[in-house]
């Protein structure tokens, strides 16, 4: 199994206080890295957004082992349903949690789509920037660099400090913000000691 490899790593956590005392909201984190992320955060009662393409298959097949429950679309197909789907998940449940990776399925690479904004805006749940980074990895490219972590690797997990967004505010500026915040919290992460 592919997140085997990451249990014999050596995780620091820094920002853990940041989501301490938060009942619901929404982590982005970025396509490449989100294997990490998927280790790390395994049996905490996540939901995440996957696309409906055989590389969402791929990713949960893999993380429904792990606790994960899944929304099925993306900004290619499914999109809009989706998003009907977590909004009522949202009003129905005060302690919701979700996982979106703003610039996947197809990216561009660390350019931030507006799903997880549209949804923060209308759930007013608050945005949280998280990015699990590897010392040491096996890098793929296609689209994008997909990391898998080597064994013994340092493992960095950064939570960046919520986002919030009311519902009058303005898309562009929001997106950057949130772009903005997944870079610098990127950059903290990659920190290894």
């Amino acid at each position: 199994m592919i997140l085997f490899l990451y249990r014999f790593n050596r995780t620091t956590v820094v920002g853990e206080e940041n989501i301490k005392d938060l009942k619901s909201y929404i982590i982005v984190s970025w396509h490449g890295k989100i294997l990490g992320f998927m280790e790390h955060f395994k049996h905490r009662g996540y939901y995440a957004l996957v696309s409906q393409s055989g590389d969402g298959d791929t990713i949960v097949s893999i993380a429904k082992r792990y606790g994960y429950k899944f929304f099925r679309g993306s900004s290619n197909r499914g999109g809009k349903e989706a998003m009907k789907e977590m909004g009522s998940f949202f009003t129905e449940n005060p302690n919701a949690k979700l996982v979106i990776t703003p610039d996947g399925p197809t990216g561009p690479e660390h350019k931030v789509k507006p799903g997880a904004l549209l949804l923060a805006k209308k759930s007013q749940r608050p945005i949280v920037p998280v990015i699990v980074d590897l010392g040491s990895s096996w890098k793929f490219k296609n689209w994008h660099t997909f990391y898998l972590s080597k064994p013994f690797s340092k493992m960095r997990v950064v939570i960046g400090k919520p986002l919030y967004f009311d519902q009058n505010f303005n898309i562009e500026e929001g997106l950057k913000i949130i772009e903005d915040e997944l870079k610098a919290t990127d950059m903290e992460a990659s920190k290894h000691a």
